[in-house]
């Protein structure tokens, strides 16, 4: 096998298991159950990765790696910071489904090592956005908001939007759901001419996507 497919093996491999800690602990599972989860033997797992530890130091490089993505968030000209916010939006919706409250917490309490690891990503993130807001305003693009409680927002919305028992109890579609919550907060934050000109055609591309792709494992 080449490398680069065996890169690619390994990457689905972590993926799957980020599917499965949505709903249980990464930290206490046992390595048969993460070949389970993976859909292989221990054995070929085994033949992927050097141990248990290794597996979880790549999901949480793989979760540093999408905090810590420099090409998000770029900041030049007002299209720039329009499609800036775009890309946060989608950084957001990735963050609180693959990487949900569970996932961190999991790590928080079972693995302060590797939770050092996320909550310094997490902390790069916020600054990040933090200039996004800060600069957008003083261009004009956006209006001046609290940086934190806008992010804060997206943390606890998104992650009842993605609860199945909240979407059944308020009678709501997944698409169209994140498709109200999208036209929300693009209100809340960018000023008025943008609105009229912004193209959201890549945010609803996004979005069918996201849950045709996902919508099994809600």
């Amino acid at each position: 096998m080449h490398e680069n497919q065996r890169d690619e093996m390994r990457e689905e491999m972590i993926r799957r298991l980020i599917i499965r800690s949505r709903k249980d602990s990464l930290n206490s599972m046992r390595a048969e159950d993460m070949a389970k989860y993976m859909e292989l033997s221990k054995v070929t797992m085994y033949k992927y990765f050097s141990s248990k530890d290794e597996i979880l130091t790549m999901i949480i490089s793989n979760f540093k790696n999408y905090l810590r993505n420099e090409t998000v968030l770029s900041m030049e000209g007002s299209d720039s910071f329009l499609k800036g916010y775009q890309q946060s939006f989608e950084q957001s919706l990735m963050i609180n489904y693959y990487f949900s409250e569970h996932f961190v917490n999991d790590f928080k309490t079972n693995n302060p090592r590797l939770y050092e690891e996320i909550a310094d990503a997490q902390h790069f993130r916020f600054e990040r956005l933090d200039k996004l807001y800060r600069l957008g305003a003083k261009q004009g693009v956006f209006y001046p908001v609290n940086s934190a409680i806008l992010i804060l927002d997206d943390e606890l919305i998104l992650r009842r939007i993605l609860d199945p028992s909240f979407l059944v109890q308020h009678s709501l579609h997944l698409e169209k759901a994140l498709l109200d919550y999208y036209e929300m907060q693009k209100r809340k934050l960018i000023c008025q001419k943008y609105l009229e000109t912004m193209d959201n055609s890549s945010i609803e591309v996004l979005i069918r996507h996201f849950v045709a792709k996902n919508s099994r494992n809600l």
